[in-house]
């Protein structure tokens, strides 16, 4: 393992946990209370009647990626495969909103309101990977 932590991978580890900490509070949301979650979110009831079982079954995923992400965050360089799993599903999800806005099946405004908790997290996991990757500590 390279040298002591410095800056940069305090910087990494700040941002593993803010979107570790992000998908664990949005998956509680949408496990303790799924119908108020799909109000909470003003663009999910543009998407269709609410099911609390599939919410649950998202906010699972939310909280399996969060978990992964803090895991990651304690010592993301010899950790970073973590990283990487935890922002898998993360990355995937925001893939799936720029597809929907490419195809035309949301518009811009839906995606700019939804960029925070969708494409924010995963940048985040991935800005980290690249940090490590640059300063050749993966």
């Amino acid at each position: 393992m390279p040298g002591k932590f410095d800056a940069l991978d305090r910087l990494v580890q700040l941002l593993l946990l803010v979107a570790g900490l992000g998908a664990i509070a949005n998956g509680a949301f949408m496990l303790v209370d799924p119908l108020e979650w799909y109000v909470f979110i003003p663009t999910v009831v543009t998407t269709g009647p609410p099911n609390a079982h599939f919410i649950r079954d998202i906010g699972l995923a939310y909280l399996g990626s969060g978990a992964i992400l803090i895991y990651a965050a304690a010592n993301p360089i010899l950790r970073w495969r973590a990283a990487l799993v935890g922002g898998l599903w993360l990355t995937l999800h925001g893939l799936l909103h720029i597809y929907e806005v490419l195809a035309g099946i949301c518009g811009p405004a839906t995606f700019w309101a939804d960029a925070p908790g969708v494409v924010a997290q995963p940048a985040m996991v991935i800005a980290a990977l690249v940090i490590l990757r640059a300063r050749k500590r993966i």
